[in-house]
């Protein structure tokens, strides 16, 4: 009984850090791990075929002016960096660069844009 309400317990305490982030034809979910955060994001332009799609393990770096955390995904293979942001507001700032490959030909570029809390 005891490990079954620890397990409980965790599980709470794990799941209060996830968040889940939304823009126009765009998902990010995003989960603060000890140094660390994982992420995934989802995006599309509109009805397009195309779908971008980024997962991984972001590093904390440097705040800037208006930010509360930063956090940087660098994928040594292809090139891609992502930096994600947390502004004051509590919104998500994503910005990618060299990601091309994580898309489809008609969505490249859809990741990048502001992502609100999911409500």
């Amino acid at each position: 009984m005891k490990v079954f309400i620890l397990t409980i317990i965790i599980s709470l305490s794990v799941s209060a850090y996830a968040s889940d982030y939304k823009k126009r034809n765009g998902v990010l979910s995003l989960t603060p791990e000890g140094g660390y955060a994982r992420f995934n994001i989802n995006a599309s332009y509109d009805a397009t075929s195309g779908v971008c799609e980024l997962d991984g393990k972001a590093m904390p770096s440097v705040t800037q002016q208006g930010q509360r955390n930063r956090w940087v995904y660098n994928d040594q293979s292809s090139m891609c960096i992502a930096v994600i942001s947390e502004l004051t507001s509590g919104a998500m700032q994503v910005i990618t660069k060299d990601c091309d490959s994580y898309c489809g030909v008609s969505a490249i570029g859809a990741m990048d844009g502001k992502y609100n809390k999911n409500k």
